[in-house]
């Protein structure tokens, strides 16, 4: 069984053998941008996600060998909407449904990326990357989870996988029309969040099969 949490804060329980799609060699479901997945490794489902100025918190529980990733786009918001696009809202709800399913926060490790300046607008203040990666760091602090590896900003995107036992890998995407995607994504999809200015970003449902054919000339990092 794999959970899916959506954009919307629904909750969807999904059976494994849906998952047709492989990546490196891994059944493979995609998480895009304002979802979470949750998953146990003996289901062998791997979770991947393309992530801009986005950012991706994953944990993991080493002894009951279940593991979460999330992708959302801003640390907060004052709408008190609950809604997975925001990460605190995200992070709360997947790890729910991981301790429903037996995960302890003492078997727990994380790992987090993203945060890339990908839109490269000049502001005075910090970016969204940028403080999407300080809200992810700082909750793993202060919720006690011992962070054991970031892979984050720069000015370009990546596509992540999470496999068993926590293997994770990346591909910074190097082409400039993949950059372009998914700055089309973060810019059309800004409407859903709210009406505010433009700088607040976001990263969707870019079409990751092909940019991974698109890409695929680059070596694959383990991080």
């Amino acid at each position: 069984m794999i959970i899916i949490g959506h954009k919307d804060g629904s909750i969807e329980k999904t059976s494994a053998i849906r998952y047709t799609q492989k990546t490196k060699g891994f059944f493979t479901h995609t998480v895009i941008g304002g979802e979470f997945a949750v998953g146990n490794d003996i289901e062998e489902i791997a979770f991947k996600t393309l992530l801009g100025s986005c950012v991706a918190i994953m944990f993991f529980d080493k002894v009951n060998k279940i593991k979460g990733m999330n992708h959302f786009l801003l640390p907060t918001t004052d709408n008190n909407n609950d809604d997975m696009k925001y990460g605190l809202y995200s992070v709360e709800a997947m790890l729910n449904e991981m301790y429903k399913l037996g995960c302890s926060k003492k078997n727990m490790v994380a790992k987090i990326s993203g945060g890339a300046d990908i839109m490269q607008i000049n502001v005075s203040s910090e970016s969204i990357g940028q403080r999407n990666v300080e809200f992810a760091k700082d909750f793993c602090r202060s919720e006690g989870f011992t962070l054991i590896s970031e892979h984050t900003r720069g000015e370009h995107g990546r596509l992540i996988l999470l496999a068993n036992d926590f293997k994770t890998f990346i591909k910074v995407t190097q082409k400039s029309e993949t950059d372009s995607k998914i700055v089309s994504e973060e810019k059309s999809l800004q409407k859903e969040i709210t009406k505010a200015p433009v700088i607040k970003e976001y990263v969707g449902a870019v079409d990751l099969f092909g940019i991974e054919k698109e890409e695929a000339q680059m070596e694959i990092e383990l991080f």
